[in-house]
């Protein structure tokens, strides 16, 4: 019955407009008696209406202008709809008839500058139908090439096309809407290539065509000052806290940064140049001078390598030239280290084949031709005894290979007195650091270790198990008990978990005491006491070292209840000390566990001991190579039982590692806050107070208060470097603060009244910056444990007992967040222009994962938005800001589109 009705209205339409032309009706007669045929609010779409009317304007060998008159009203009533009009157009292909195929681009040309949808759901049809079109045009191109006058309108109609931001979204809508109609259109613009001369200017147009995608419609991208402040600070931040971080973890991270920042290769080598040369000046004289050294002429050059995998040498070599522009910088370090930061970091570079030789020689020459610095030490070439480090470090490595130590056992005691020398053994972690081997340097320290476990009568034996026990604890305190191996069964792995005392492993004074065996601890005291020189043989390290805080609470509790008068406790401490370094550590890890527990009045005498246990031997002159040893050994020893006094926080302790001022956190962080926004830069103690607030109040104070100071400031340039900083800031742990960001911090500036008066312009701008910033680098932290469900999937976990992993969490704080943007009342406010502000952030930044951060946007709030701040709205944005590879996604972009296109050609009008 349908189909008799709508045949029995299409011989109606017919009929109707066979009489208008006989009686020559003008387009308001036709508008007029039209509606006497089609029902009210019915679409003539749906009875083939500008089918018809074309089809009988087609009928001789020109196109009859009255009846095109009729379908021009008809499209202006809304009779039929612009797609459905196209559509037909585009199957028109009697190419012969010159005069018809002229009058109907000439429609064509009339039509184009209003051609929308106006809210039906044919918005994916208009954008098949455009795409439609460009085919026709195609053709026409293709088999009228004889007619100039056709090429010429076919051309200027298909350069409207591909020029208009509007059609050029529908076809790319219709390139993933129907795939089949794009091949053709791609092969056609392929075959009309190749019979366009070069020459012609519709040739770039219909090569366009040929490859069109989303891409080509660019968003803009917000060019940045060199330098630039994130790159810096991010190193000092990340690296302060893992220095053994592997090059490849680290290029992809500065890949992400390279992608939200728009950086080409070379400046993004330029700014990690010169960060790492930056960081490495001010840890000037410090401790971790060597290791800066280390990630500055080692790992940098590394992490070069992996981001210029697809890159050639022009990238690097003009990222060098960047850095030739900060010569001071390069000055300050040539005076700092007398010779030539940039000759070795070039020598670098050389080796891993990134620059030629004679590239690196014309850069030293630029530089020479720059400075007038003269070097003391330059005409000897002095070398980097950090590079040299890493020549021993590849020894090292080899050595601690060969599972058969007892045969080189000489050898290898000597290999390890040179490491314990001055800052070897700082050197060797820098560069073991640096080429990403930290852990295999600790595995095979362990596997040593654990071959000379047995009490033994050979000094070296008990030697090299001392001075492999030493370097190991170092290692864990500097570096965390990451490094080793959670499957290990190890002595030291044991030791670590169990008594090793820090800031992030407490472990109570009765804990460690229970793991002592009462018939060893008494055999131990009479041993120190009588101060015999050899252990019993039947005894291993672990008998030893497990029962050291037995041995400790005994003597502390007879010094205070004055069974033992201080010389005696002095004699076993000394026996202690006597024995091994690895003893004192054990001994001194109870007594400052203990003094964690009691009161101040009783922290006297286990102070005394830790003391006792701290003095390094006397300076010998010309002493033996193990005396020598021996005094390194035990300056070692002294840093990891001062670190561990430092780590417990003891009240007596004047020491400044993890509370690092008696000033409120408020004011330590405005002024670190205040002295790199000037700078532009970070230090080391910077980024160490940063750290140490982290720890002290956590990442909700911590990302407020950066929020706070940001919003202080009121210049852009301040805000860009503001943004860099509290980016970098929030990498103390990323995915924490970016969570409290969007859970706590930013509901309470939206939606507090006494906190949104702070959201004005140009700070609510660059919030809406750095928020997007954060929600990317800390969903690209968390790719590992995210399951990528689609969004409404994700809350299940809501009603589901299972562990909140940190990727929940920060997918569940985003879904709370969006929507409560939704629920926000309309109107104009800044909040509206902050959500506005975050989308548009978000789709600027085209990065890997931004599809699935934008598929947690709900299509109303979009919708809400354009219909509330259509002038803020483009085509690129809405293009990119829905996913065309889903059906949902290409309808709500298609409709999104038309509204945006509909607004315009209202204010177009308005202006009129």
């Amino acid at each position: 019955m349908v189909m008799e009705k709508t045949t029995s209205k299409t011989s109606s339409l017919q009929a109707l407009l066979l009489r208008a032309w006989r009686e020559r009706w003008t387009d308001v007669q036709w508008g007029i008696n039209i509606k006497t045929v089609l029902p009210r609010g019915v679409s003539g779409d749906v009875y083939n209406l500008a089918d018809c009317i074309l089809q009988q304007a087609v009928v001789g060998d020109g196109a009859n202008q009255l009846v095109l008159s009729y379908l021009r009203h008809s499209l202006s009533a809304q009779l039929v709809s612009h797609a459905a009009v196209l559509q037909r157009l585009s199957k028109y292909s009697q190419f012969g008839k010159v005069h018809c195929i002229t009058s109907l681009l000439e429609f064509l040309e009339g039509m184009l500058s209003g051609v929308t949808c106006f809210g039906k759901p044919e918005e994916t049809v208009l954008a098949t139908a455009v795409l439609s079109i460009a085919l026709w045009l195609l053709n026409i191109l293709h088999n009228c090439s004889e007619a100039a006058g056709l090429i010429q309108k076919a051309s200027e109609l298909l350069k409207i096309l591909l020029t208009d931001d509007f059609y050029i979204s529908m076809i790319c809508l219709a390139k993933y809407n129907d795939p089949e109609l794009f091949q053709e259109t791609s092969a056609k613009c392929t075959e009309v290539l190749s019979r366009l001369p070069e020459a012609d200017e519709v040739t770039k147009y219909v090569a366009k065509l040929e490859h069109i995608d989303i891409h080509m419609l660019c968003l803009p991208v917000n060019s940045e000052k060199w330098p630039g402040s994130l790159v810096q600070c991010w190193l000092e931040v990340n690296l302060m806290k893992k220095p053994d971080m592997d090059a490849s973890s680290l290029a992809d991270q500065l890949q992400i940064f390279q992608r939200l920042k728009g950086f080409s290769d070379s400046r993004l080598f330029a700014e990690l140049l010169r960060g790492s040369l930056l960081c490495f000046y001010n840890t000037n004289e410090s401790p971790h001078d060597s290791r800066w050294e280390a990630i500055t002429f080692l790992k940098v050059p590394h992490i070069i390598q992996e981001l210029a995998a697809k890159s050639d040498s022009a990238s690097v070599v003009n990222a060098i030239e960047l850095i030739l522009q900060h010569g001071p910088l390069l000055d300050l370090l040539d005076a700092k280290c007398s010779y030539s930061s940039l000759k070795y970091l070039l020598e670098e570079l050389v080796k891993l084949r990134l620059i030629s030789e004679p590239q690196a020689g014309h850069l030293l020459e630029i530089r020479k031709q720059s400075t007038s610095l003269k070097l003391d030490n330059g005409d000897r070439s002095k070398p980097r005894v950090v590079v040299c480090a890493e020549t021993t470090f590849s020894g090292i490595i080899n050595s601690l290979s060969t599972t058969e130590y007892h045969k080189v056992q000489e050898g290898m005691l000597g290999m390890f007195q040179q490491m314990l020398i001055a800052k070897n053994f700082q050197l060797i972690l820098a560069a073991a650091c640096s080429l990403g081997q930290l852990k295999t340097l600790v595995k095979r320290l362990i596997r040593f270790n654990e071959c000379f476990n047995f009490l033994s009568q050979d000094k070296a034996r008990i030697e090299q198990f001392d001075i492999s026990f030493v370097m190991l604890v170092s290692i864990v305190q500097n570096f965390g008990v990451e490094v080793l191996d959670t499957d290990d069964e190890s002595l030291i792995y044991e030791w670590v978990n169990e008594c090793l005392v820090d800031r992030h492993m407490q472990k109570s004074p009765t804990q460690l005491l229970q793991i002592s065996d009462p018939v060893i601890v008494e055999a131990l005291i009479k041993q120190f006491n009588s101060c015999e020189g050899d252990f019993k043989p039947n005894l291993k390290h672990k008998n030893v070292l497990f029962n050291m805080p037995g041995v400790m609470h005994e003597v502390l509790v007879a010094w205070e209840q004055g069974a033992l008068h201080p010389s005696d406790v002095k004699r076993i401490l000394d026996a202690v000390r006597g024995k091994m370094c690895c003893l004192a550590i054990a001994g001194a890890t109870y007594l400052c566990s203990y003094m964690r527990t009691v009161p101040q009045e009783n922290l006297l005498k286990p102070k005394n001991m830790v003391q006792q246990l701290l003095q390094v031997p006397p300076i010998i002159p010309n002493p033996t190579a193990e005396e020598a040893s021996l005094r390194d050994r035990w300056e070692l020893t002294s840093e990891i039982i001062r670190k561990i006094e430092r780590d417990i926080q003891l009240p007596t302790t004047k020491s400044s590692s993890n509370l690092m001022s008696r000033s409120p956190a408020t004011e330590c962080l405005h002024s670190t806050w205040n002295s790199a926004i000037t700078n532009g830069w970070l230090d080391y103690d910077s980024a160490r107070i940063l750290h140490c607030l982290l720890d002290t109040a956590g990442p909700k104070w911590l990302v407020n208060a950066v929020i706070h100071e940001l919003l202080k400031l009121r210049f852009r340039e301040q805000l860009q470097r503001a943004v860099d900083l509290a980016l970098a800031i929030f990498h103390v742990d990323i995915v924490a603060c970016t969570t409290e960001l969007l859970s706590h911090i930013l509901p309470q500036l939206l939606f507090v009244d006494v906190q949104s008066f702070r959201l004005v312009e140009p700070q609510l701008s660059f919030l809406a910056c750095l928020t997007s910033y954060c929600i990317y680098t800390a969903w690209d932290s968390v790719a590992n444990e995210r399951d990528d469900e689609p969004p409404m999937k994700m809350l299940r976990f809501e009603n589901v007992e299972e562990p909140v992993t940190p990727a929940k969490k920060l997918i569940r704080s985003l879904l709370q967040l969006f929507s409560t943007f939704e629920k926000m009342e309309g109107g104009i406010t800044p909040q509206t222009y902050f959500v506005y502000n975050l989308i548009k952030s978000l789709v600027e930044v085209k990065i890997q994962s931004a599809n699935a951060i934008l598929a947690y946007i709900s299509p109303s709030l979009i919708s809400g938005l354009l219909k509330t701040l259509p002038d803020l709205f483009s085509f690129p944005l809405l293009l990119h800001l829905h996913d065309v590879c889903t059906t949902t996604g290409r309808v709500n972009m298609a409709k999104d589109l038309c509204v945006l296109r509909n607004y315009q050609l209202k204010k177009c009008l308005r202006s009129y």
